[in-house]
């Protein structure tokens, strides 16, 4: 990042994130180099290390002889890594509840809550970015910013497109509860959501999930 403006890896990095939420990138999709070279403008070793990134954050898996391909997540290792999201995601929510009680003012939460809502399809990403970092940040522990981030469940997201919660009305409720300023609320309703997720799970079809 320089100068406010992304570098070609981040480029490339982010436009696979957002494409994932918006359908344009699917699980088990191959990223083949010279196909991205063109599309984004960008020399080979320019492509090879936002690749790299992707593969170091677990959303891209790299093979001998076959090229990038987004990870696939089998059923067990989404319900892993939803299992992990749902303390984090607590304790975000606790400590942003925590910090309403102590005076901090959650209107920035609210308002993303408010813009996330609204916003149209091809904006929603980025509106759901700012949402959970409003929520990090109001909770005041760089540690969930770190963690959270680098989690891989906008590849459940785009594996259960058409088949996960909706996730609404649980997005307000916990809204709610962080701006009473209520933390057991707070974080037993983020809990609550990613634990429909998991129970979810069991019931979609084997064409979802990669192979165990």
């Amino acid at each position: 990042m320089r100068d406010g403006v992304a570098s070609g890896p981040e480029t490339l990095v982010r436009d696979v994130l957002q494409g994932l939420a918006e359908g344009r990138f699917v699980p088990g999709q191959r990223l083949i180099e010279p196909d991205l070279m063109a599309r984004y403008g960008l020399g080979r070793s320019t492509v090879r290390e936002g690749l790299g990134r992707l593969a170091a954050s677990g959303i891209v898996v790299q093979m001998p002889h076959r090229g990038a391909q987004i990870r696939l997540l089998s059923r067990r290792a989404a319900t892993d890594v939803l299992r992990v999201t749902e303390p984090l995601l607590g304790l975000a929510a606790r400590q942003a509840a925590e910090a309403v009680a102590a005076g901090i003012d959650p209107a920035p939460l609210v308002e993303a809550l408010h813009a996330y809502d609204a916003a149209p399809p091809g904006e929603r990403p980025r509106a759901r970015g700012r949402y959970y970092r409003a929520l990090t940040q109001l909770a005041g522990n760089a540690e969930l910013e770190r963690l959270l981030p680098m989690l891989q469940v906008h590849l459940i997201r785009a594996q259960l497109r058409l088949n996960r919660p909706a996730g609404g009305a649980a997005r307000k409720a916990l809204v709610s509860a962080v701006a009473r300023g209520a933390p057991d609320a707070a974080e037993a309703e983020a809990r609550s959501y990613i634990r429909a997720l998991i129970a979810a799970l069991p019931g979609l079809p084997d064409s979802a999930f990669a192979p165990e």
